[in-house]
């Protein structure tokens, strides 16, 4: 019998009787198969057989709880049958008939085909009867938890997944509250920014007007540029906080454009003269759909990044190219490439491997590429240095 804190479980989970009520009886002599049928029919739905082959025929097909086979049979034993069906339905109870009765030989039959029960010739109805009952509770029993296991087993996994899911959320709405934070802040900085804007332009126009060095009058045109590219990130930032996605204003778009406008901007930093940039461009390079600012300053600041990362006279590769109908725009560094304890949070919100700065370009550079249904990378240069990579659908 089952005890009370199975059934309650059985209960609790909605496990119904696990049971067939199918048997099947193996014995080369027909006359036999008849006696057994005749008082285990009323009970039971009763499978016959007179070989072991047959046996595992009926087995195949049929829903089984218990076989009641007889030991010695032409070609294969009872023992040899319930050995081959222990791997076919490992869950079904075998009683074996016999008038065997070496202990050793039993054992090693039990061991080898988990044979339930012996019963020795010449054996009673009532002695079979209650065999058959109690080899199908063991087998209801079994089964039973079996299917408990199974269905803790899911309802752990589903409850992991659910924690989990919980737990994304609860990332999910940590990180939009930062960000709006930092989308509020970003608001403010930018009113600031501009104003600067304006007096930074005012002092360009005078110096355009008198004789002034050249270098003096690029460092307030690098300035200019690094203050409008701060007011363009910003601005991204704060409409990503504030909406949850980014504005695009798509155009078609060829590569070498985007790499163009990168460059000019870069170009203006005297960190960019003192490393050996090398650019590689691919010819007639097929046009995407995007917005030519936002990609720019997603290019510009993989650039900078790059050339942060690389000692000064090494070289930084930016290259434009084609590869699996896609096309890639990447940055390459000799630097010392990007830690693995940093890897997986590389492209997350305030993540970075500097020592200074908010750890935001990065992330800004995802949010960019996301909303342009690309993928950006970042992967190991063979000879040292890491090389980040844009992909981009090719525009229909």
């Amino acid at each position: 019998m089952l005890d009370d804190g199975l059934k309650s479980l059985m209960a609790l989970h909605g496990v119904g009787d696990t049971r067939s009520r199918g048997i099947l009886i193996v014995d080369d002599e027909r006359p036999n198969l008849t006696v057994l049928r005749n008082f285990l029919e009323a009970g039971y739905k009763v499978h016959e057989a007179t070989s072991g082959r047959d046996a595992l025929e009926i087995a195949k097909n049929n829903d089984l709880d218990v076989v009641i086979t007889d030991q010695r049979m032409p070609e294969m034993t009872g023992v040899e049958l319930l050995e081959q069906l222990r791997l076919l339905k490992p869950d079904v109870a075998g009683i074996v008939l016999t008038g065997f009765t070496d202990p050793p030989a039993l054992i090693s039959a039990i061991n080898r085909a988990r044979v339930f029960r012996f019963l020795k010739k010449p054996w009673q109805p009532d002695d079979i009867l209650e065999a058959v009952r109690q080899a199908s509770e063991h087998v209801y029993q079994a089964r039973a938890i079996q299917r408990l296991v199974a269905l803790l087993a899911r309802r752990t996994q589903e409850l992991d997944a659910s924690l989990e899911q919980i737990k994304s959320t609860q990332r999910h709405l940590l990180h939009m509250e930062r960000l709006g934070t930092m989308g509020r802040l970003a608001a403010g900085v930018i009113h600031d920014l501009r104003n600067l804007m304006i007096s930074l332009g005012y002092v360009e126009s005078v110096l355009q007007q008198g004789e002034i060095a050249a270098d003096v009058r690029e460092s307030v045109q690098v300035g200019m540029q690094g203050v409008n590219n701060l007011i363009q990130t910003l601005e991204a930032m704060h409409q990503f906080a504030r909406g949850g996605s980014l504005t695009l204003d798509r155009q078609l778009l060829p590569p070498s454009a985007v790499i163009k406008d990168a460059v000019a901007i870069a170009r203006m930093d005297l960190n960019y003269r003192m490393h050996k940039v090398e650019l590689r461009v691919a010819e007639d390079l097929p046009c995407v759909m995007g917005d030519r600012q936002k990609l720019c300053q997603v290019m510009l600041n993989l650039v900078r990044n790059a050339l942060q990362a690389t000692a000064q006279w090494r070289r930084v590769g930016i290259e434009a190219s084609r590869m699996d109908g896609k096309i890639i725009l990447a940055v390459e560094d000799e630097g010392p490439g990007v830690p693995p304890q940093l890897r997986e949070s590389l492209f997350q919100p305030f993540a970075t491997g500097k020592g200074d700065g908010m750890g935001m370009g990065l992330y800004m550079a995802k949010l960019i590429v996301d909303s342009h249904q690309g993928e950006i990378a970042v992967l190991d240069r063979p000879q040292g240095g890491a090389r980040f990579e844009i992909r981009l659908a090719i525009a229909n």
